[in-house]
């Protein structure tokens, strides 16, 4: 508990700054696709035992989660359903 207070303090200017430019640029989209098109590696490279693929799923969906609480904390409803709405610029 006092370990996940002193990262979400550290962390806290980041992801607010994430949160402001992540309507133009979708970074957060992104991510999630991302590892949402990896996942279905992840029960091969256990088979294999790649601990680096693992490792980097791992640490790709704790910074959605991180990411994720903040948003959800500090936000609005409509304020979050923008994040998710994410559409590139002709």
């Amino acid at each position: 508990s006092a370990d996940l207070k002193l990262l979400e303090e550290a962390t806290i200017s980041v992801c607010k700054s994430l949160a402001e430019k992540n309507p133009r640029t979708g970074n957060l989209g992104s991510l999630i696709k991302v590892f949402l098109s990896r996942t279905k590696e992840l029960k091969i490279s256990a088979e294999c035992q790649n601990h680096l693929f693992i490792w980097q799923a791992h640490n790709a969906l704790f910074i959605i989660c991180c990411l994720l609480k903040v948003f959800i904390s500090q936000m609005s409803e409509e304020e979050l359903q923008l994040h998710f709405t994410y559409e590139e610029k002709a």
